[in-house]
């Protein structure tokens, strides 16, 4: 993957990620609820992380996928290429039985 594609790829991450730490902050703030620092942190972090990486992180690679000219599933295979191991045009798929 390219540098460019990498920090677009940071980038659009963290489009999702401030505004949800923003806004369990902003909510604590609102609601009075005055907890420490890092137990503030950690509810904000169990809340944005899941949307992240449900929602976010596949929206974001196609995004990047499509600013390359490419489907999501053609920069997975790219990532995996440059990943260590064996490369993934020669690993025999799996074949599943039929039900």
């Amino acid at each position: 993957m390219r540098w460019r594609d990498k920090a677009l790829l940071s980038f659009l991450i963290w489009i999702f990620v401030y505004p949800g730490v923003l806004l369990v902050t902003s909510a604590f703030d609102w609601l009075g609820i005055n907890v420490a620092l890092w137990a503030e942190i950690g509810i904000s972090t169990a809340l944005t992380v899941p949307f992240i990486t449900v929602f976010a992180a596949p929206l974001v690679e196609r995004t990047v996928a499509a600013s390359r000219g490419e489907t999501a599933a053609e920069l997975k295979i790219a990532q995996a290429r440059e990943a260590p191991g064996p490369d993934p045009e020669e690993i025999t798929p799996v074949v599943r039985p039929k039900a």
